[in-house]
C-alpha cells in the first residue's frame, strides 16, 4: 500500500490538529507533523464518530481474538492432558 508524503516536504506523518473558528464551529485541521503544511480538514463531529466507530471495531475484533485464544489454549490443554494420560498408561 503506497504511503501518505507531504506535499510540500514529503515526510509520510500527519496529525489533526482542533481548531475553532471565531463563529465556534470546530474542525480538525489534518497537517504534516514535519512542516505544518495543511493537506485536509475535517469536521469535529465527524472524526469524533468515526474514533468511536473504530473503537467499537477495535472492541469487538480483539473480543474475537480472545475467544479464539482460549479455545486454541483449552484444546491444547487437553491434548497435553489426553497425551498425559496415554503415557501413564
Amino acid at each position: 500500500m503506497a504511503r501518505s508524503r507531504c506535499p510540500s516536504c514529503e515526510y509520510h506523518e500527519f496529525e489533526a490538529v482542533p481548531v475553532t473558528t471565531k463563529t465556534g464551529q470546530k474542525f480538525c485541521l489534518i497537517q504534516c507533523i514535519a512542516c505544518g503544511t495543511v493537506v485536509g480538514a475535517v469536521d469535529d463531529v465527524k472524526i469524533t464518530s468515526v474514533i468511536k466507530k473504530t473503537e467499537k471495531k477495535i472492541s469487538k475484533f480483539i473480543d474475537s481474538l480472545n475467544r479464539k485464544v482460549v479455545t486454541v489454549c483449552t484444546r491444547k490443554n487437553d491434548q497435553d492432558d489426553n497425551n498425559t494420560s496415554k503415557n501413564r498408561l
